[in-house]
């Protein structure tokens, strides 16, 4: 355990609520086409094994003293009562000491070039037997910063822990669980810094996620770990970023003949075309604006034609956004160099908006490219879950794939409409507030799914 964890925990100590006493107790009783699909001009790389950069095992305690870093809300599900109702439902399996490894796999670039990306790998240890155990693949959520990427978790300074929720959730599943998960950090984050994250890209993000399964396939089958031996069960989930991701990936691992057993999608953006594209040309401002830059930046990066920056961007906006939007600035930075109104379609060009109401024109084609509802026949059983007032990833994407999802006749689609949240944007968006509900309805449904 590294000196700057022992530290956490320690001073952590300190502030414990009485809620987790058990949960101590317990854990002390065990020791150049624009339209092509590009996906289709490469070579997956499926090969090898993780390559193990860094290590580092927890327990019980040292889990729940992250927990106390994030926020806790009286009146809200949030990631405290993630913790305690995982831990009940968990009771017969854990609490496991579990590993948490950074690791490197081959995979390619936004190019389609081979390269080595880096992700995080989590799994339960116990010194009596081994443990057959799913891979669970947690995609993870927008996230601006490179330095936030999961595999980057462990160095992080302490003022920065508590924007890592996602991988303490990744912590807690292991511990209580005993999954074996795995966070790809995405093209353009974790040690891939030489390059922009590609943000909405069906094909480049599908990639990252199915080629880091199946190395973990590959590593944790056949007795090559120590401590942990894949079961022959997989499930993808991910919220916001992360949904519209663990679509894409069930996409391309159904492609690649790799059996699903459950895909969670919440609350993704799935629906470019349909859905996002109004939130993108309103009239009224947009809570979270940083978004939006990172869509272009990320569309640049992949077509660079078609979104070219003298093309889509006013002349104010042309050098600034792409500058900061590079993933060593925050999103409070970004959105401080958007329209101070919050409203997005201001920094786009009028011939570009035209475009945007052209079904026909380039960008279009290339948005409804990218849709990842459309254009395949889901085999694996799924969940889709989505709140019905989400203000950043609005409902009609879940409305959306609904309705196409039907029209093609799928039976293996559970959907679930969250009831609206009250606003409060004290606490923040709604997106961000129902997130730990999401997780662990999410979690829930593998759970059951995973028996």
């Amino acid at each position: 355990m590294t000196k700057q964890r022992l530290i956490r925990n320690n001073y952590h100590g300190i502030v414990k609520a009485a809620t987790w006493l058990l949960l101590l107790f317990a854990a002390a009783l065990m020791t150049n086409s624009c339209t092509k699909d590009h996906n289709r001009e490469y070579v997956p790389v499926t090969e090898g094994e993780f390559k193990v950069i860094e290590t580092v095992d927890l327990d019980m305690q040292d889990i729940v003293d992250d927990v106390m870093l994030l926020p806790d809300y009286p009146d809200l599900f949030d990631f405290h009562d993630f913790l305690y109702e995982s831990r009940k439902l968990g009771d017969g399996f854990g609490p496991y000491i579990i590993r948490n490894q950074v690791v490197e796999y081959s995979s390619t670039d936004n190019h389609g070039n081979k390269i080595q990306l880096t992700g995080l790998m989590v799994h339960p240890i116990s010194f009596k037997s081994k443990i057959y155990a799913p891979i669970v693949s947690f995609n993870h959520a927008t996230q601006i910063l490179k330095k936030l990427a999961p595999s980057k978790w462990k160095t992080a300074k302490y003022k920065d822990y508590e924007d890592f929720p996602e991988a303490v959730l990744a912590n807690i599943m292991a511990a209580t669980y005993g999954w074996i998960i795995v966070m790809p950090d995405y093209q353009g984050m974790g040690n891939d810094v030489g390059e922009n994250h590609p943000f909405c890209i069906r094909e480049r993000l599908a990639a990252s996620t199915a080629d880091m399964v199946q190395v973990a396939i590959n590593s944790t089958s056949r007795f090559k770990n120590p401590y942990v031996i894949w079961n022959e069960k997989t499930f993808l989930y991910g919220y916001s970023e992360g949904g519209f991701v663990t679509m894409a990936a069930a996409r391309e691992l159904e492609a690649r003949n790799v059996k699903l057993n459950g895909v969670v999608c919440m609350s993704g953006p799935y629906d470019l075309t349909g859905t996002m594209l109004p939130v993108m040309l309103k009239d009224t401002a947009f809570p979270e604006p940083y978004f939006l830059p990172m869509v272009i930046v990320g569309y640049h990066e992949i077509y660079p034609q078609a979104f070219a920056y003298d093309i889509v961007l006013n002349e104010q906006y042309r050098t600034v956004l792409p500058q900061y939007t590079n993933g060593y600035y925050d999103a409070a930075v970004v959105n401080s160099k958007m329209p101070p109104d919050k409203i997005l379609k201001k920094i786009f060009t009028a011939s570009f908006i035209d475009s945007l109401k052209n079904p026909a024109s380039q960008a279009m084609k290339i948005f409804a490219l990218n849709n990842t509802h459309t254009g395949w026949t889901p085999k694996s059983k799924m969940y889709l879950w989505h709140c019905i007032n989400d203000d950043c990833v609005p409902f009609g994407n879940f409305v959306t794939a609904k309705k196409h999802f039907q029209e093609i006749g799928l039976t293996n689609v559970d959907y679930k409409e969250y009831p609206a949240l009250p606003p409060k944007p004290e606490d923040g968006t709604i997106h961000a507030r129902i997130a730990p509900r999401a997780f662990f309805e999410g979690s829930l449904w593998i759970f059951h799914n995973s028996k």
